[in-house]
């Protein structure tokens, strides 16, 4: 299981890697489409297991924020996207109701996993088309990643007491402070390498918080996992699960890293400051 784990991390980390800092703005829009295809997939193959209608009108629905970023790169079509997952879910209970024994709790699962996964989404293709979005980007994934990793190693080296033990069995408390001791020696080594132009004294403090958020992403995908009866939200990447078990704290993150730039860009240019940070916005 571990040797699986690694060698995919090993043939996926250095290929995400090469199109993010090569491939251009297409490149990572196709690439963000199509994993938010697979997250939304994931998603309601677990909610709605055996009505494949409402697979597909959650998929259909929650891709509609991430394609008005790609298209438009105005954060206004978000809200768009939003109320469009709203209407369409709703138009769809409407007219399949004698079918669902709740058909409220079912709206409601349906709007919450394309809301959530196309949104969060939609703010990492936000991120992404700002200037300095490709390090920004990257930047984000490598702490969250390294969140990750520093709270497994740490979490089953050193974790005794659990964290959410009636959500996830395998997460510690010393798991928890692994992850945030990795998501702030990563942002600071991050920083020196390809965004010196900013502040560390922001931007460390910045990824604390946002491998701290991440961490309630995981936490949340467990709900649905245990919420959904099963271990894994798929099976396509060895030793990890799916490709939503992979991006869940991605996904809880990106909009959080995304607005406190965006705020602390205006605040900073308010106070004049000279730092680079609200040149971005």
């Amino acid at each position: 299981m571990h040797r699986q784990r690694l060698l995919t991390a090993l043939i996926v980390g250095p290929t995400l890697l090469a199109i993010l800092l090569w491939g251009g703005h297409i490149a990572f829009d196709l690439l963000l489409a199509g994993m938010t295809l697979l997250c939304l997939r994931e998603f309601f193959s677990m909610s709605f297991p055996r009505d494949m209608d409402a697979q597909m009108v959650g998929i259909l629905a929650g891709m509609l924020p991430v394609l008005g970023i790609i298209f438009s790169h105005e954060p206004a079509y978000v809200l768009c996207g939003l109320y469009l997952v709203a209407l369409i879910s709703l138009l769809f209970f409407l007219m399949t109701y004698s079918r669902w024994e709740n058909c409220l709790r079912s709206w409601a699962v349906l709007f919450l996993g394309a809301s959530y996964v196309g949104i969060c989404s939609a703010h990492l293709g936000m991120l992404r088309h700002l200037p300095l979005g490709r390090e920004f980007v990257i930047f984000l994934l490598v702490v969250i990643f390294a969140g990750d990793i520093g709270a497994y190693y740490v979490g089953k080296g050193m974790g005794r007491k659990k964290l959410c033990p009636d959500i996830s069995k395998g997460k510690t408390v010393a798991g928890a402070i692994g992850g945030i001791v990795s998501n702030a020696v990563v942002a600071m080594i991050m920083w020196f390498v390809m965004l010196r132009q900013m502040d560390p004294r922001i931007m460390v403090p910045l990824a604390i918080v946002t491998g701290a958020i991440g961490q309630v992403g995981d936490l949340a995908e467990s709900v649905i996992k245990r919420s959904s009866g099963v271990k894994d939200s798929g099976a396509l990447l060895p030793g990890h699960g799916g490709i939503f078990d992979r991006l869940d704290a991605v996904l809880l993150a990106s909009p959080f890293f995304y607005w406190a730039l965006h705020f602390l860009g205006i605040f900073l240019n308010k106070l004049g400051n000279p730092m680079e940070l609200y040149h971005v916005f």
